[in-house]
């Protein structure tokens, strides 16, 4: 390459073609600008209210770190891009650099090119830890590897630009490259692979809330979203800053450029070509090498990760892949024991860690006989687990193993369900729940009592599912429970009232569902306008005049298939193909045996998975 000296005592000026380029670049890279600011500007705010509006149980669930502080500086984030995207829009300049790069002091004293590459060092390296982070939780294996090429271009490509002594290389390319690669990397990577989802759960949320495969792969890409440790932390908020500063250096650049144009008068003493001249420092090369070395490595270790490992066997529904490991990584596992013809009591040797990784974190098992239920010494390799689900079995009792009594669940487990099971009697390892455990179902079974003693060990639990049983009353120990209740339904049991001294925490209760039991009276001074309480398929006739009307017509109050329907007074309710199937249970993902007819569509097809035939 050419390279022209100016003559001595002749500092050069920005040439004609750098000013045509910065001229020709503002508009683009203002509307750039704009759009990186208000993506980020959303994606930050719905982090916020994220943070801050997560419940207690879903922190546990999700490991959630520091909620408060971390809400705090989401919003921090938020406010910096709305205050860059007001400025871009009216056109103001910004403040110098150095007046928000003050906490920078230490390295005040190197040359701006050599800041430049500190600066991208430490960038890089906290997009390496995002990188390998992520590699644990993420199980889509192509958004992996696309979010490693991402890092290595910047690894690759920007380091190169650092070694350009042009004006418009350090002041714009630069930037524009370290802002572009910040931006994927930590806002639109996670637009897609988490805010997305997220808000097609919550909008979807009573039928997508059963789709487990939904459910644990929106857990397993949240878990890599959201902060969950200090390093996380740390290396998300200097990915985050340091793309915000690149634009903002970006934006000020192109600002400064359309203040200087090129004039005749001073043409002479401006230089006539473009040049690209580079320093020919070993140091800088060096680090350009080396740079470009890492991001090589960074794509080998990805493509090793994702595919050339051992594959996982046919009951792993989700893997992830871990960087530097070659065995079967599964985070969720169904066994259906009636599909695979698995005929013996046990299934220890499907749920063999060396086989499965000890990563795993669901466990879905389906039509097997399992009379004495699952050994804790079988779940115990597994500590990540978060969910144990046992649907349709033989089980009639669940017990610690007598040689080791302090063998329990993994510490991790947050929901368990026992659904359609040969049990007449609570399972006693039910004795002692981890503290994390937040959701609890027992379905379909001929329990006619629950002892004191499980719901003092139960105290954790914020959600019940207590269906289709045969209690007679509603268990008292629930209107003391310590931690505050979210949900709890009894649908289909023999309750014949609720006494009026029953009355659960209500700060948090959002449903009651006492539906399909033997009330001949509701339990009305539990109304609320926030919570809704289902009383359908009960032989309830009359509604006191102290019931606020609105909360019957709003549904807030549902007593669809009751006598009280059948009068003129009533408002309009809405028909139920089965008393204790809700026209909402059917296609709601999960399989509801109480569904599964004709009358009721087959469940809406949940249960197909199952191995059924249509009767």
């Amino acid at each position: 390459m050419k390279v022209e000296v100016a003559p001595a005592g002749l500092v050069r000026r920005p040439s004609d073609a750098t000013l045509e380029l910065e001229h020709f670049f503002h508009r683009p890279v203002c509307v750039l600008a704009l759009v990186k600011h208000f993506l980020a500007s959303v994606f930050f705010s719905s982090m916020g209210y994220v943070y801050f509006v997560t419940r207690e149980a879903d922190v546990r669930t999700v490991q959630m770190f520091a909620p408060g502080v971390v809400g705090t500086i989401m919003g921090c984030f938020a406010a910096l891009h709305m205050y860059g995207l007001i400025c871009v829009m009216c056109g103001r300049g910004w403040q110098p650099l150095h007046q928000w790069t003050a906490f920078r002091w230490p390295l005040i004293s190197l040359p701006p090119a050599s800041q430049l590459v500190v600066f991208h060092a430490i960038d890089v390296a906290c997009q390496s830890y995002q990188a390998f982070n992520i590699s644990y939780s993420l199980p889509d294996r192509a958004t992996a590897f696309a979010l490693v090429v991402v890092v290595a271009l910047n690894c690759s490509i920007t380091p190169w630009f650092l070694l350009s002594k042009h004006h418009l290389v350090q002041r714009s390319v630069v930037p524009l490259l370290q802002s572009l690669f910040g931006f994927v990397v930590s806002t639109l990577f996670h637009y897609y692979v988490f805010l997305i989802p997220a808000l097609i759960y919550t909008i979807q949320f009573q039928t997508m809330r059963y789709d487990t495969l939904f459910v644990i792969r929106l857990v397993l890409v949240t878990r890599c979203t959201l902060v969950t440790s200090l390093l996380d932390l740390v290396t998300k908020v200097v990915v985050q800053f340091s793309s915000y500063l690149a634009l903002r250096k970006l934006v000020a650049s192109m600002q400064q450029g359309t203040m200087r144009r090129p004039s005749l008068a001073s043409a002479s003493r401006l230089s006539k070509h473009f040049h690209l001249d580079f320093h020919q420092r070993r140091g800088r090369i060096a680090y350009a090498v080396c740079a470009s070395l890492w991001g090589v490595a960074l794509v080998t270790t990805s493509k090793a990760a994702n595919w050339d490992r051992a594959p996982c066997p046919s009951t792993c529904e989700v893997a992830v892949s871990p960087w530097w490991t070659q065995t079967c990584e599964c985070a969720y596992v169904r066994i259906n024991c009636a599909l695979q013809r698995l005929r013996g009591e046990s299934i220890d040797d499907q749920l063999d860690p060396a086989v499965l990784g000890t990563g795993v974190i669901s466990i879905d098992v389906r039509r097997c006989a399992l009379p004495h239920g699952i050994p804790m010494a079988t779940l115990a390799p597994f500590q990540r687990l978060f969910v144990i689900h046992i649907t349709f079995s033989n089980m009639t009792s669940w017990a610690h193993d007598p040689t080791n009594q302090s063998l329990g669940f993994p510490p991790s487990l947050a929901n368990l369900g026992i659904r359609y099971s040969k049990l007449t009697a609570v399972p006693t390892v039910l004795l002692s729940l981890p503290p994390n455990i937040i959701y609890l179902t027992l379905e379909g079974a001929s329990i006619a009592t629950i002892p004191d003693a499980f719901f003092a060990a139960w105290s954790n639990v914020t959600s019940f599912w207590l269906l289709h049983l045969n209690l007679t009353q509603v268990p008292t120990p629930l209107a003391t429970h310590p931690t505050p209740l979210e949900y709890i339904a009894f649908t289909g049991n023999q309750i014949q009232s609720v006494p009026l001294t029953w009355q659960p925490p209500m700060t948090r209760l959002r449903g009651l569902d006492l539906s399909a039991n033997a009330l001949t009276d509701g339990p009305w001074h539990l109304v609320r306008p926030n919570l809704q309480l289902e009383l359908s398929s009960n032989p309830i006739a009359t509604v006191p005049t102290t019931v606020d009307p609105a909360l019957l017509a709003n549904r807030v109050v549902v007593l669809d298939d009751t006598p009280y329907c059948a009068t003129k007074s009533s408002p309009p309710c809405l028909p139920k193909c089965s008393p204790l199937c809700h026209a909402r249970m059917i296609g709601n993902h999960r399989c509801d045996w109480t569904c599964y007819s004709a009358a009721c569509s087959y469940d809406g097809g949940d249960c197909d998975t199952f191995g059924f035939e249509l009767v």
